[in-house]
């Protein structure tokens, strides 16, 4: 678990910010529901080994750097007129 929140923190640090959280949040989330199905420990450590995967591939990619919207720029409008 103190591997996965300093993956966190490193994801979050690379630009993810909040996104960062959603691997551990889904992750422990759906590794306790099903752990507790069949009272097995497999599921617990697959969801384990995904966050790992997620968190390493959001640190190694980093976020790329949001640009204004060129929607927001504004454009000529040509007007017709009726002959």
């Amino acid at each position: 678990m103190l591997i996965e929140l300093v993956l966190t923190l490193f994801a979050w640090r690379k630009g993810w910010g909040p996104i960062a959280l959603l691997p551990l949040a889904v992750g422990v989330t759906a590794g306790v529901f099903f752990a507790g199905i069949d009272n097995s420990l497999v599921p617990a450590i697959m969801a384990d080994v995904l966050i790992y995967a997620t968190l390493i591939t959001m640190i190694v990619v980093g976020r790329k750097p949001q640009t204004p919207a060129q929607a927001a720029q504004p454009q000529e409008v040509t007007r017709q007129t009726a002959a």
